[in-house]
């Protein structure tokens, strides 16, 4: 017979075996995605009430990840990007910054996410660091004029202290791949499936480009249209996703229509012609992904899909994927 001690050990152990289990039994399955992907597409609803329950990502369990992952800076990168309360967020992004080593990549979606989140003595001095660190990626520069130009946050003329990026600023990074592999890495060591993981991996929003569609969708100012426009035309250089691609073409297009001395100019009209058909582009491809292949996708063959949008960028990974489903034949 067990002692009483050992007694209740076992009982414990026993209890928390058991909620483990009970909770990865309510996490979602690929085949719980699936049903409400084909109610969705059958009803026409982008958003259904089984939808939002599937992807409702459990915050305390997230939150319990991170506080075991002492050592791994990605679980709780991850966690931070999946965590939507700010003060929470901020504290878990606080120990990924010091578990990394004040990683390029941590730092700058941490700088990212504060910005978002109107906490500017937490964004600045990241933006700045990473300005230093990162010289050649625009983004930081980039989200410091939108909190400069922020009247609220620092006032109507504080946009003029604002230096603008040197030359060799002329890459898009905002670390969108690195912080979705953090987010699954971190999911996956909550119980969640590959496929789950990667499919709500991929959900949170990603903060420099609902920035720089809220840029274009302004009247933009000529003395910073210059750099705007570097920055739109690196967001089409070979993006991971082609929603960065998208939001580029609209930040060109607003741009050029701000009058810019744009110095590779060929003819506004071809360029704008050139962004039309290319988005249309994407478009049918995206729906024709949508219609006629993501459906017949085995678990296994969406989980490489994925992996192949990370490593290869989403274009090659639609391509990939339909070749897989339909025998080598190109998607059209």
């Amino acid at each position: 017979m067990l002692k009483p001690a050992l007694l209740s050990l076992a009982v414990l152990v026993s209890a928390l075996l058991l909620a483990s289990i009970s909770s990865a039994q309510n996490l979602p399955t690929f085949d719980d995605f699936r049903r409400v992907d084909r109610l969705r597409r059958a009803t026409g609803q982008f958003q259904t009430a089984e939808l939002l329950k599937v992807t409702q990502i459990d915050g305390g369990l997230i939150q319990r990840v991170s506080r075991q992952a002492t050592n791994d800076y990605q679980v709780v990168w991850g966690a931070a990007e999946l965590i939507d309360a700010w003060p929470i967020k901020r504290e878990i992004f606080e120990s990924a910054v010091m578990l990394s080593q004040s990683n390029r990549e941590v730092v700058l979606r941490y700088a990212c996410a504060a910005a978002q989140n109107y906490d500017t003595d937490t964004a600045m001095p990241l933006l700045h660091a990473a300005e230093k660190g990162d010289s050649d990626n625009i983004v930081p520069w980039f989200v410091e004029l939108q909190l400069l130009s922020d009247p609220k946050a620092f006032g109507p003329d504080a946009r003029k202290n604002w230096k603008a990026p040197p030359l060799r600023a002329m890459r898009y990074r905002d670390y969108a791949a690195g912080a979705a592999r953090a987010r699954i890495r971190t999911l996956e060591a909550a119980g969640y499936s590959a496929y789950s993981a990667r499919r709500l991996g991929f959900v949170p929003d990603m903060p420099v480009l609902a920035m720089a569609r809220a840029c274009a969708e302004k009247p933009i100012d000529k003395s910073v249209a210059p750099m705007l426009l570097t920055m739109a035309r690196a967001m089409q250089d070979k993006p991971i996703y082609l929603l960065a691609e998208l939001v580029g073409e609209s930040l060109e297009r607003a741009t050029i229509a701000s009058g810019v001395d744009d110095p590779a100019d060929n003819g506004a009209s071809s360029r704008s012609a050139q962004l039309a058909e290319r988005r249309d582009g994407i478009k049918a491809l995206v729906s024709a992904m949508e219609l006629k292949i993501v459906d017949l996708a085995a678990e296994s063959e969406m989980i490489q899909y994925y992996d192949n949008v990370l490593s290869l960028g989403e274009e090659v990974a639609m391509h990939r994927l339909a070749g897989t489903i339909r025998g080598g034949q190109p998607l059209r």
